[in-house]
């Protein structure tokens, strides 16, 4: 369960990346519209699948991190995925809020309207959208540290730390 949460999160956060950065490029249109609803949508989906994600970790915590590793490593593991949770929750509010300052409504997939968080306000507008971008740069940096340490781990240490994370990875080694 907790690798299909991962995963689906992981998909859903490159696909923000991909469909947020061509719809800001784009001039006023009906297509960057649309591109903008789909960059809302998977971003609320990405927001409860996170709150679904973090039930489930409290309900069925995280395998022990290996014995080998040193403390500031262990601490370092542990502030990394502090962050990530809290940027991914973070980062869909400051969103949400920069949508309903800037009098736009966040539609969930053409299917129905979230209630505005604040009211038009174009300061606030401007403000939330550059934290908005500057925190999922952030994310995204934080995120490449995250896989680039899980390779480390497969790599080079060797153990297993990757593989219990994959779907189809085998057993973790002692």
């Amino acid at each position: 369960m907790a690798q299909g949460f991962h995963w689906l999160i992981v998909v859903l956060v490159f696909a923000q990346f991909l469909v947020g950065s061509y719809a800001h490029d784009l001039p006023v249109s009906l297509l960057r519209l649309k591109l903008l609803t789909l960059h809302k949508s998977i971003g609320v989906t990405a927001f409860a699948l996170v709150l679904l994600r973090l039930a489930w970790r409290f309900y069925s915590p995280a395998p022990p991190l290996p014995v080998h590793m040193l403390t500031w490593q262990r601490r370092l593991a542990h502030v990394s995925h502090a962050l990530l949770y809290a940027l991914l929750l973070v980062i869909p509010i400051i969103g949400w809020i920069s949508s309903s300052a800037s009098n736009l409504t966040v539609r969930w997939f053409f299917l129905f309207n979230l209630p505005d968080l604040v009211g038009p306000d174009p300061a606030l507008a401007k403000s939330a959208k550059e934290l908005h971008m500057a925190l999922a740069w952030t994310l995204l940096g934080v995120a490449s540290l995250h896989a680039a340490a899980a390779f480390w781990h497969e790599l080079i240490v060797k153990d297993g730390v990757l593989r219990r994370m994959l779907p189809f990875g085998g057993e973790e080694r002692p």
